[in-house]
């Protein structure tokens, strides 16, 4: 793979980073409009906050700071390493996963590099980055290697640990994994349950001490044995008590107290270990209280983690792109180089224009995240109640748009980086379809964002719901769309006709049968992805001027005409969709 600096190398992306996010307040959201954290520094010398911020300007500079140190290292180190661990693979021998020594001497390198703990909050000894944050830090991870990725994923969900657990398991579990001593995994799924978590049978049995006892089968657990001789920490989600989803518990079960029963041989990410895990009066330690397994502590996972996968589309299709253009500019038929081509160069231009999208579709999520979890957390750490705190109007607000976007987001830009993955496949041609070009494992490894994590299926049905409620008459997503449209000086002949489309198939959409609706759910949400896609390129180009990408013109409105083309396929399918299931019910009867 291309071996530069992943950050300071990709001029779009510092772009991006220095020009289109708001950092006075996305920084304020996270550390307050005080800066407590420095406050606190500066009085207690508590080291654990010695990295926090006593201005924006001190903590953009620490975010690009950050950035720069981790693009070299993913560009240097993961990304040259990642051919060999893939190939290298994973042996399970007597109920022990074994990792290459170079996996494990990457992790070890990293790990020193200070970057680990990137969205673990300082009391956990975290960096304390913000949603933001999260994702500029995968768009990195993922374009250098999505196994490694995980990992570095995964480890960061010790964040629930300082949001939910006591401060001796902040102690015990969150501060180690800062310090890289153990990792984390999620054991959620269960070989007969997988998105269906309510019906989880694994069980958790309190004993005469007080401790519990956890008995069942997890599947499909990534890193769930650790990586060589640093085990995991498992959130572990077993049944305390009565059927359905209030009758789950949180459980921090170490993988060292567990059974790897084995791996799974996979297509993709080779380097990362998907595992079996059995517990046999495994002993776990309660995370929260009992019956707030899914309905707190799980979803209190949901933006994280659907926030790393999405971000996983624009960083898989960044690697395509830099790797497919290099190719490209390099492969000479009929006496030029491909790229001269124009069925090549539409390829081309095809991959970074969708990236471009993504990426600025995943940050305007992790925007919506920080305008509402940080300030949540904070109400939570002062006390209050449940219910009073879904009373405030901000985190009402915010915490609805960052649901509909954290699945949006998922649903599309893991769609979307499948495909341009795909292209960049083709770009190659027969070379592409082998393994001595790192674009072939590039495909592997992206079709495996459109499955975990929830499924794109899954997704889709989450956010119809809300697209169909939230713009109706005046819901939250039609305000948040037309105040995008109010940033825009100019909208244009795309914006304008894609949003009269999505206006008009809404009401058909819903107005179909049950039955027929649902098949039909996926072109609507493809629509509202595509507009809200459309409208921050739009609003990114405006608030750029002639500072834009020479390229950026023709690329946005390629992309809004492509979105136009999809929106008008989508209403013609829900205007027919009756059609077509009574032919198909007619000709069911008929035989």
């Amino acid at each position: 793979m291309i071996s530069n600096n992943y950050f300071s190398d990709d001029e779009e992306l510092k772009l991006i980073f220095e020009r289109l996010v708001d950092w006075p307040a996305v920084v304020k959201e996270v550390e307050g409009e005080d800066f407590a954290d420095h406050q606190r520094y500066q009085k207690t010398g508590y080291e654990l906050y010695a990295m926090a911020p006593s201005s924006v300007e001190d903590a953009v500079e620490f975010y690009r700071s950050s950035l720069e140190a981790l693009g070299d290292f993913c560009g240097k180190e993961i990304a040259q390493a990642s051919a060999v661990l893939d190939q290298a693979g994973l042996r399970y021998e007597d109920g022990v996963v074994r990792f290459p020594d170079e996996a494990v001497k990457l992790y070890e390198k990293f790990r020193d590099t200070g970057l680990l703990p990137y969205a673990i909050p300082r009391e956990g000894g975290g960096l304390q980055m913000p949603a933001v944050m999260w994702a500029f830090v995968n768009f990195l991870f993922t374009r250098s290697d999505v196994s490694f990725s995980m990992l570095t994923g995964l480890a960061n969900l010790a964040q629930i640990v300082t949001r939910y657990g006591t401060e001796d398991q902040i102690e015990r579990f969150a501060r180690p994994m800062a310090a890289g001593e153990h990792l984390f995994a999620m054991a959620l799924t269960e070989p007969d349950y997988g998105s269906d978590l309510g019906n989880c049978r694994t069980v958790a049995t309190k004993q005469p001490d007080g401790s519990y006892r956890l008995n069942g089968t997890k599947r499909f657990i990534s890193q769930g044995c650790g990586i060589g001789p640093y085990p995991s920490i498992m959130i572990t989600l077993a049944r305390t008590g009565q059927s359905g989803a209030r009758g789950l518990s949180a459980f921090l079960v170490r993988s060292s107290d567990a059974e790897i029963g084995g791996i799974e041989k996979k297509i993709g990410i080779h380097a990362s270990p998907t595992c079996e895990v059995v517990l046999e009066d495994t002993p776990g330690e309660l995370i929260a209280e009992e019956g707030q397994g899914l309905t707190k502590c799980t979803i209190g996972m949901t933006s994280f983690m659907r926030l790393i996968s999405a971000s996983g589309g624009p960083g898989g299709a960044r690697a395509a792109y830099a790797e497919s253009k290099k190719y490209a500019s390099e492969r000479i038929q009929f006496g030029k180089t491909i790229d001269q081509i124009p069925a090549v160069a539409d390829m081309l231009d095809m991959i970074r224009r969708e990236t471009t999208a993504m990426r600025l579709m995943c940050l305007e999520t992790g925007v919506a995240i920080d305008k509402y979890q940080h300030r949540q957390i904070r109400l939570e750490k002062q006390g209050l109640k449940d219910r009073d705190i879904r009373k405030d109007e901000t985190i009402q607000h915010w915490s609805r748009l960052a649901a509909f976007f954290t699945s949006l987001a998922k649903y599309y830009c893991s769609e979307k980086g499948m495909e341009c993955t795909s292209v960049a496949l083709q770009i190659h041609g027969g070379a592409g379809y082998t393994n001595d070009y790192d674009v072939s494992r590039m495909f592997r490894d992206a079709r495996v964002n459109t499955i975990y994590e929830g499924t794109s299926q899954l997704h889709v049905g989450i956010s119809v719901a809300m697209v169909v409620a939230g713009m109706a008459g005046d819901g939250y997503l039609r305000r948040y769309f037309d105040g995008l449209l109010a940033d825009i000086p100019e909208p244009g002949f795309f914006l304008t006709e894609i949003r009269e489309t999505m206006d008009t198939a809404i009401p058909l959409y819903r107005a179909l049968p049950d039955g027929v609706r649902e098949r039909f759910a996926e072109p609507l949400v493809l629509t509202a992805a595509r507009y809200m896609c459309s409208l921050v390129f739009e609003r990114a180009a405006a608030r750029l001027g002639q500072d834009s990408p020479v390229y950026w013109f023709t690329d946005k409105e390629a992309f809004h005409l492509d979105s136009l083309a999809m929106a008008q396929t989508a209403l013609t399918k829900i205007k027919n969709a009756e059609r077509v299931y009574q032919s198909r019910k007619e000709t069911a009867n008929a035989q």
